[in-house]
């Protein structure tokens, strides 16, 4: 939305989630809170990762995005923001995931109110 620099954390996150290149995070059924593959996203996502993908091998890769090197700096920043982990939940994103998926809500990031990450 207008008046949101592309740079923030809030913007990139949302950029992420709804891009199909990127399968570590993704909307929850209600779109109304992301669900997150760990080892994916680290891999996936944070600058440490990006060291050990070899060029040719797979997808092409996803830019560096997040200053974060680790995934507790990553947790930081969702919290920073207001995104709580919603407890007790770890399952499958979709029937047939083999991985646990951490499951974390924001009220002001929805996939269908962009205009809410102002907020």
């Amino acid at each position: 939305p207008a008046g949101l620099s592309a740079g923030t954390f809030p913007a990139k996150l949302w950029r992420l989630v709804n891009s199909p290149r990127v399968r570590s995070v993704r909307w929850d059924s209600r779109a109304q809170g992301l669900l997150i593959d760990r080892c994916l996203l680290e891999r996936e996502l944070l600058s440490s990762g990006h060291a050990h993908r070899g060029r040719g091998h797979g997808p092409a890769p996803v830019p560096h995005t997040f200053r974060a090197t680790q995934f507790r700096s990553f947790v930081r920043q969702l919290y920073r923001y207001g995104f709580r982990k919603v407890p007790g939940w770890v399952g499958s994103a979709a029937p047939g995931d083999a991985g646990a998926w951490l499951h974390y809500c924001n009220p002001c990031f929805r996939r269908d109110r962009p205009d809410l990450l102002l907020r």
